[in-house]
Formats: structure tokens, sequence, C-alpha cells
């Protein structure tokens, strides 16, 4: 492979691997708080801490034993206490980076910190770079490239789901699918490679209905993970629901009672929302962005225009659609060219729901009327008392489910890295069994799944491009 480094995880597994650069970095929250931390790994973060720690007595410590906690002080280079703190020691191999890890913690004040920060680096640490301490674990080899991106995940993520979702992929559930999936490749490899090195010695052979077996189930295996990107992909990142109808029907009311607060402007003057705006909640355990979008209607300038045009790309672009209606209104043109527009395109799909506002009000449409969908899929609400607002929550989970977005035991893809090198493998392993099915040469075969078996390194990170490393790890923050 171009530019790409081989990375074998498992040969590192219980040894000691040390990094000559010591680094350093603030673990913790950025501002004030009740505590923070500084994390040093390498090779000299002992020697560091020995430096500048004092015990309780004032005097130093030479010897500290793994996996302890230590009250005491810590001193800059001029002998100056800086702050009473507990500091961790983890001797390698058992640390998160299996180098030898100290943390520090301090109370959580910037100029605190910073002088501890600084402290270490004068004792010959550098400044970590963003996600270097998972890196080092990485590289390492106490986690893959999976799990890497699980942490990520994990710090990131809005929702219960996807905290989840996150959770397990960190505990290393599809990095044991990954690897049964490794183990049956390899075996049929074997297999392949056994018939083309001694054909014509007294050696029991896998004939092709044996392979053909094997590289079918194999098939099937790589399938049953793939698939479940869709759902993967909606936990971490969310989705987008829009909610879209003519000026006045209630949008800016109905987003506020969905958020329980006041965030957007709401007044009877029709076209109040020039632009889309977008506020995140939970619904169902799932993160959930909301966008009010501008009024549909024939515009009467050009800025509300823009507007309009943007609010039908969000809702065309959405995950689900929440069109509104006046109830206590008849409907007029903008009301049926908008649900003409949606329910044309998306009724299918079953990702719109009806939902006709001012409930509290003298109802003048039928649901007949308005939708030409399921009844069922029609939720009548009073969005400025809230009246209705739990039901409509309760159905936009009811649509998530419908959708197929259910959090199943067995692991998920959550990222396009993961989706695009499983169906490089499916594409691999499809050549490899019609090449078996066509009686063709078992090189050929044997080049097909080799290639099948670089695409699943690239993904666990046993060999990849330095590139696509230094990305993932960038999107850490200093300190991890």
């Amino acid at each position: 492979m171009h530019n790409a480094l081989l990375y074998n995880r498992k040969s590192s597994m219980g040894t000691q691997v040390k990094q000559e650069e010591t680094i350093v970095a603030v673990s913790s929250p950025t501002g004030e708080g009740g505590v923070g931390m500084i994390r040093m790994s390498g090779i000299g973060a002992l020697n560091i801490l020995q430096t500048m720690f004092r015990g309780p007595s004032g005097k130093p410590r030479n010897e500290f034993e793994s996996h302890r906690v230590y009250y005491g002080f810590v001193a800059d280079t001029t002998e100056t206490k800086i702050d009473e703190t507990l500091v961790v020691v983890m001797k390698s191999p058992k640390t998160y980076t299996r180098e030898d890890v100290v943390e520090i913690s301090c109370h959580g004040g910037i100029v605190v910190l910073r002088k501890i920060l600084q402290a270490c680096v004068k004792l010959g640490a550098r400044m970590a770079e963003a996600g270097e301490f998972s890196k080092r674990a990485f590289l390492n080899g106490r986690i893959d490239l999976v799990q890497a991106e699980a942490i990520i995940d994990m710090i990131k993520t809005k929702s219960d789901k996807g905290w989840r979702t996150a959770f397990s992929q960190l505990d290393g559930k599809l990095s044991k699918r990954l690897d049964n999936i490794e183990n049956l490749l390899v075996s049929i490899i074997a297999d392949i490679e056994v018939s083309i090195d001694f054909p014509d010695e007294d050696i029991e052979l896998a004939n092709d209905v044996t392979v053909l077996a094997k590289l079918q189930k194999l098939s099937r295996d790589i399938d049953k993970i793939t698939c479940t990107y869709g759902v993967g992909r909606i936990y971490r990142d969310g989705i987008s629901i829009a909610i879209t109808g003519k000026p006045n029907v209630g949008k800016s009311s109905l987003m506020n009672a969905l958020l329980e607060r006041d965030r957007v402007i709401v007044t009877d003057t029709p076209g109040t929302t020039r632009d889309s705006i977008e506020e995140s909640l939970q619904i169902g355990g799932v993160a959930v962005k909301i966008v009010d979008t501008a009024g549909v209607r024939k515009a009467s300038d050009n800025a509300e225009q823009l507007g309009v045009s943007r609010a039908l790309k969000v809702a065309f672009d959405s995950d689900i659609r929440l069109i509104m209606f006046d109830g206590s209104k008849s409907l007029d043109d903008d009301d049926r060219k908008l649900a003409e527009e949606l329910y044309t395109r998306f009724a299918e799909k079953g990702s719109i729901l009806t939902i006709i506002n001012k409930n509290d009000l003298p109802q003048v449409i039928s649901d007949s009327i308005v939708s030409p969908m399921d009844k069922s899929s029609i939720i009548r609400i009073a969005a400025k008392t809230g009246d209705g607002v739990d039901l409509l929550k309760l159905a936009i989970s009811k649509l998530i489910e419908k959708m197929g977005i259910n959090l199943e035991d067995g692991p998920v893809l959550t990222r396009e890295r993961h989706l695009a090198r499983m169906r490089a493998m499916t594409e691999s392993v499809g050549r490899a069994i019609s090449a078996l099915k066509a009686k063709m040469s078992r090189e050929f075969i044997a080049a097909d799944l080799q290639e099948a078996k670089e695409s699943l390194e690239e993904l666990t990170g046993k060999v990849v491009d330095d590139q696509v490393i230094d990305k993932i790890f960038n999107e850490m923050c200093i300190g991890k």
C-alpha cells in the first residue's frame, strides 16, 4: 500500500513499549472547576514526578508503586509549591498507553493547571498533540482503530443510544466480530494457498464445494455487519427533523414546545422566521436536530424567497418531516402546494408526520382533507399550550422504530470509513466466489481474498495509511 504503515497490535500485547518522548497535557475541561487533571505518558513520566512531588512532610518520594494514589504537593523547579494534589502512578504496560502514565489531580483553576503544566515541560516533557495519548494506545497495541474512533464518539455523543453504541464499540464488540471474520477469511486463504503450493502432495485439500460454502458464509457474515450502518450512523450522528408549513401555522411555537423553552420568537405577524433555526434534543434516547424553517408560501420579496427555498431544501434533506397546518382555518393554495410536494416525495418512505395545530380553537379542517396517508400519521396539538406535544414525541419515536432504527444486541458500523472498507470486502469476496464457480485458477481466488484481507486490516488499523491515522486522532481533544 502506498504510504502505508504496518501495525501489528497483537504483537505488542503484554510487552513494555515506550516512546522516546514524554508527553503532557491538561486532560480536564478548560475553565474553572472543582478538580483539574494533568496527564503525562512516556519513558520520563516517573522521573519528572519524582522531581516535582513532595509528600505531606515536604520530603521528596523516590519510589512509587503502580496503580496507587499518593497525597502531597507538587512544586516547580524553584522548589515553590504549586498546589495540593492527589497523584496516580501507573507503570507500563498496564496503562492506557502501555507506557508509564502519571495523572496529577489538582484544583481546577486555569492558573494552577498552567503552572503544573509548565513545570512538567521544564523538567523534560513535551506538550501532547490532539489525541496523542490515544494514538500511543493504538500504536502500542492496546486498542485498534475501531476502538479509537469509539473514544471520539463517547466524548462527542449527545444521546443515550449514541453512548450505548459508542461504548459497545469501545468495549470491543465490533472488533471481536471483525476478528471472527478475519479468522474465517484467513482459514479460507490457507486452504486456497495449500492447494496452490502443494498440488501433487499427498495432502487432503479442500474441494470447491467446501471452499464455496466457507466463502458464502463469509459473505453473509460481512453483509450482516454492513447492513447495520444505517442504524449506527443515526445513533452516532442523530436524526434531523424539519418543521415545515406555511407562515403562521405555529412552527416556532411547536419548536419551543419540543425544547420546553422559548428559543424562537413567536408573533402573529406571518413570515417572522426568515431563516432556518436549529436546536438539539433527545427523543426516545436518540439525538435529534430539530429545524424550524421559514414559512413556505409565494414570497413577497427576495429575502423571503431565499428563506422559502432554504426551508424546502431542509425538508428534503431531513430524515423526518413534520408538515403543519392551522386546524382553525381552511386550506389554501400554499397549504395544498406544500402538501403535494412533500407527500409525493416522501409519503411512501413513511418519513412524514402531519401536524394539525391550534387544536384549542374551533376546528375547520378534517384529517381526510389534510392528508392522503393513514390517519395514524396525523397528530392534533395546541403548540402554545403544549397539549398533544407528548403524543407527537411518541409518534416520532414510533416512526424512528418503524424506520428500522433499533439498537440490536450485536455491534453496528458507525462511520463511512467502516462502510467503505466493508463494501470493498464484499466486492473482493464476491469476485472470489465468481472465480471459483467459473473454475478459474485458484491464484485468482487467492488474490481476491488477499484484497479482502487488506480491506479488513485497513478497517481495524493493522495496515493503514498514516494520513488516515492522523485524521482520526486529530478529531480528539488535547489530553485524550
